[in-house]
């Protein structure tokens, strides 16, 4: 079994191929937001484990570059 996220790490959800950040956990399914926020969406606990370095790393590089262009620190 692998333990359950914290609140901001990032997690890559296995059954999409999508990457965004833990939000919290809901009736037993994991609340996902977009790295470059927008919509959250849920995952099956099960399909969802934590980034390796380097994907973290691209998301979050990538996530400051975003917030760089409209002007955000």
């Amino acid at each position: 079994m692998q333990p359950v996220p914290e609140v901001g790490d990032l997690v890559r959800d296995t059954a999409t191929g999508r990457v965004g950040f833990f939000v919290r956990s809901v009736s037993g399914r994991f609340l996902i937001r977009a790295v470059h926020g927008g919509v959250e969406w849920e995952a099956e606990p099960g399909e969802v484990q934590l980034a390796t370095p380097l994907r973290e790393l691209r998301a979050r590089a990538a996530e400051i570059n975003a917030r760089s262009r409209r002007g955000l620190n």
